[in-house]
């Protein structure tokens, strides 16, 4: 009986352990990988942005700011932190993680959204932060939604089973060797597509409408966020990208949420760049759907919002 339970011990010993060796070659390299999924944190967490001017959002920052046209018309260096699906506590826990290990940009653009301070259950893309699981400011967020499961946090490499590219990409990255090339322009990721069906299918689902709830929580760290922009002499930008104009009849309490972006500008002294009524939201010509401009659309849209900035700053 002795001998079998020590064969358990040293069994469970030794899978133990493989599982350790094999979640700290996987995170290792995963924290030095420049694939898109894990290329913001990896450069947030190695010290490699230090940028003049931040982009901070969810898609609508990710497929419709251009740092290159920025930087060629502000003379800056950008960087755009969009993120997509997500809402503003995850925004917020980035923008943190960016403050803490790089120099402080001079200004901000808050790409805000009707759904931005909207908190969805799932953490959507929540495997950028799987190598990160260890830090309490990445468990504490992250805990907040559905994505990980409890093991996840608690039995090592468990949280890498089922992305098997994930962790052959880990483990090639730890000695050096990134298997997945970055892709994108400082964070922007153009859409060179046409309109597509994703719009038909929303006035399908919300034929009466759709009203949107804003999280208290999120509503009350987004005020501490603009403070803290505020306190740290950062220039903070809301910025309201236009939608495709149809669209926003659908939403049932876009008037409220603007109305609140509004208010809390006042508040902090914020200015409110609102392009909600922009000539570009009258054509599909500059839209893949209905909340995302394409590549057309966005590098029109970022000449504007550069030269608006220019003006505001210079």
């Amino acid at each position: 009986m002795k001998k079998f339970i020590g064969n358990i011990i040293l069994f469970c010993s030794i899978i133990i352990s493989i599982l350790y060796l094999l979640d700290y070659t996987v995170t290792k390299g995963l924290r030095k990988t420049h694939f898109h999924t894990f290329n913001n944190l990896t450069k947030i967490y190695n010290s490699e942005l230090n940028s003049d001017l931040i982009i901070n959002g969810s898609s609508a920052a990710k497929f419709q700011i251009s740092p290159y046209l920025l930087d060629s018309i502000l003379e800056l260096n950008s960087y755009n932190l969009g993120m997509e699906g997500i809402g503003f506590i995850p925004q917020n826990l980035q923008s943190d993680l960016y403050l803490k290990y790089n120099k402080k940009p001079k200004i901000v653009l808050q790409i805000l959204g009707d759904l931005e301070l909207f908190k969805r259950e799932k953490l959507i893309g929540y495997m950028q932060f799987s190598p990160y699981l260890d830090t309490n400011e990445v468990k504490k967020v992250t805990k907040m939604y559905k994505g990980f499961s409890v093991l996840d946090y608690y039995i090592p490499f468990i949280r890498y089973y089922g992305s098997p590219l994930d962790i052959i990409d880990g483990f090639f990255s730890f000695f050096g060797l990134e298997l997945r090339k970055p892709t994108g322009y400082k964070g922007y990721f153009e859409q060179n597509l046409e309109w597509n069906s994703a719009f038909d299918k929303f006035k399908k689902n919300y034929k009466d409408g759709r009203f949107i709830k804003m999280d208290p929580e999120s509503m009350k760290l987004f005020e501490i966020y603009i403070a803290k922009c505020k306190k740290s002499k950062i220039n903070i930008f809301f910025v309201y990208p236009p939608n495709y104009y149809e669209y926003n009849q659908y939403i049932k309490n876009q008037d409220q949420i603007i109305s609140y972006y509004t208010k809390i500008s006042k508040k902090y002294q914020v200015p409110f760049l609102n392009y909600s009524n922009n000539s570009l939201s009258l054509s599909k010509e500059y839209f893949y759907d209905s909340q995302h401009l394409n590549k057309k659309g966005a590098e029109l849209f970022t000449k504007i919002l550069a030269q608006d900035i220019k003006k505001l700053t210079n």
